[in-house]
């Protein structure tokens, strides 16, 4: 607990101080954007047409009904709307990659790999690791029939299992110390994506329990020798047909995996890298060990009138871009803002809230800039159920909107001071609102120092979420990393620190920035016919 406060401080943002971190960019060591095993056999992947897609709002309320067979197009889709390409831009001579699941700086530290039975993509059960930039799974190995039986008698059928896993020099190269913050945001966005694009197919995610992440890093080959970039993975997911509750891996299968020959050889992402030690004990510290499984898997269906009735999901789930700047003058009506937020209620959205198995510890303060029918100034979304909480005596909690659990706190004008705590960046005030995400982090870390990362993966999928809710209004979000972490608790009136905030976040109408042109993400794929 010591050590997750002691780096929290560290890598907190001040108006006088920055969180360690290199300073000048090295560009010469600038990290790979892609993890590859060099000599891996590739199994290319499809995709449906984007038209052929569920409708928006459906799937938050819980998996579509008929869960789709597992096999080679179904986990192609599965992958093609949670972790793909979406784009590639240029400018100036440059390229890069736009990817379905947003990263802090399109860094990307976050990479997948599956465990798969036999028959869902090849006659034989096998461990692949999924290549974004080729939309192809690389094959690292293929279980021998003893283990191949073991993983079919261990796992539900008609389902996988998914594994995240974290590149933290991806961040570091760029954001130092406060680097593994940005890794656990990665990771709850890509959670929130993985979920999203279950759902769509009728199948449920969630991520278990009942095994050590040291243990998973020989399960899924990353304790090898040839990595020169240290990769842990953060997560294990099952995904596939609701389950009514956890199962257990067996700890033949595990020590199966662990010690299968394993085909390719990692690439390396980097020429060299700095070590940032505080970021690295923050790493071993945070990882979960064993714990009970979940007794309970099965999320209630929320009941939803659609917001959004027709709208197709599959469009916004590739069309997702974060802003670079706001127009400053866009505004939305009080309906829409209450349409959001409803969204962002946990029972209102079982996916992906539910997807952890982890209480609800977000709340949201509210910075309103643009909203006809609210007073611009200070709003509380209480996501946690906690109620009015104790912060400034001026606070007046004010019941805002019937329905909802939002709060006036303060009016005014508040668009210099959300941009002041989002480090100065005018893309806080200039859109119709900003937002920050805040937890009570010593209560959290009381269950012990795994809680840590989950508190960033919960905001990661609000983040997912405000995306998506932004761009089926006609607008655009971005999520703010950089934000004055001290500042901000001394806004509310917190003494002692015990709350704090882990993520900003904005909504607008962007300015598109004509000198970048836009191509497709994969140019020889083709979809499948309708």
């Amino acid at each position: 607990m010591e050590t997750v406060r002691a780096y929290h401080a560290l890598s907190s943002h001040e108006p006088q101080r920055a969180a360690p971190g290199p300073g000048m960019l090295d560009w010469s060591t600038q990290p790979a954007p892609f993890r590859h095993y060099l000599g891996a056999l590739q199994l290319p992947l499809l995709h449906r047409p984007l038209q052929e897609s569920p409708d928006y709002d459906a799937v938050f309320a819980g998996p579509l009904d008929g869960p789709a067979p597992l096999n080679l197009a179904s986990v192609s889709q599965l992958l093609y709307d949670s972790l793909a390409l979406s784009a590639w831009k240029e400018a100036g001579g440059n390229r890069w990659a736009l990817r379905v699941n947003p990263s802090s700086g399109n860094l990307h530290p976050t990479e997948a790999y599956l465990l798969l039975p036999a028959g869902a993509v090849s006659s034989g059960a096998c461990l692949a690791h999924y290549r974004a930039d080729s939309h192809a799974l690389e094959l690292r190995a293929e279980l021998p029939t003893d283990l191949a039986r073991r993983l079919a008698e261990d796992v539900p059928a008609g389902g996988l299992l998914l594994a995240l896993s974290d590149i933290p020099w991806r961040e570091a190269w760029k954001y130092g110390e406060r680097a593994y913050r940005y890794c656990q945001l990665d990771a709850g966005h890509a959670l929130a994506c993985l979920a999203i694009a279950a759902s769509a197919l009728g199948w449920q995610l969630r991520v278990l329990r009942g095994v050590a992440e040291t243990t998973l890093d020989a399960v899924f080959g990353l304790d090898r020798e040839g990595f020169h970039e240290h990769e842990s993975v953060g997560a294990l997911c099952w995904i596939g047909p609701p389950q009514a509750s956890e199962f257990n891996l067996s700890p033949a299968l595990l020590d199966g995996l662990a010690e299968l020959a394993l085909h390719g050889r990692p690439n390396r992402l980097s020429p060299s890298y700095r070590a940032w030690p505080q970021l690295s004990q923050v790493l071993e510290t945070c990882r979960a060990p064993t714990r009970p499984p979940a007794p309970d898997w099965r999320a209630p269906a929320a009941a939803i009138t659609p917001d959004n009735p027709g709208l197709a999901l599959r469009p916004l789930l590739h069309q997702r871009r974060s802003a670079q700047a706001m127009d400053g003058r866009a505004g939305i009506r009080v309906e829409l803002l209450a349409a959001w937020l409803q969204r962002l209620l946990p029972q209102h959205s079982p996916v992906p809230f539910a997807c952890s198995g982890e209480p609800t510890e977000v709340d949201l303060l509210l910075f309103i800039h643009r909203v006809e029918g609210l007073t611009p100034g200070l709003y509380w979304l209480d996501r946690s159920g906690r109620g009015p909480q104790s912060l400034r005596a001026d606070f007046v909690w004010e019941a805002a909107q019937p329905g909802l659990p939002l709060f006036r706190l303060l009016e005014g004008d508040a668009r210099g001071l959300s941009a002041f705590l989002s480090c100065e960046q005018d893309i806080a005030s200039d859109g119709v609102l900003a937002l920050a995400m805040l937890v009570h982090l010593d209560e959290a870390l009381a269950d012990g120092a795994w809680r840590y990362p989950r508190l960033y993966w919960e905001c990661g999928q609000i983040g997912q979420l405000l995306y998506l809710e932004a761009e089926a209004a006609g607008l655009s979000g971005t999520g703010i990393g950089c934000f004055f972490d001290h500042s901000l608790t001394e806004l509310l009136g917190i003494p002692d620190k015990s709350r704090q905030s882990l993520y900003h976040f904005t909504i607008g109408r962007a300015l598109t920035d004509e000198r970048i042109s836009s191509l497709p993400a994969y140019s020889n794929l083709r979809p499948l016919p309708v």
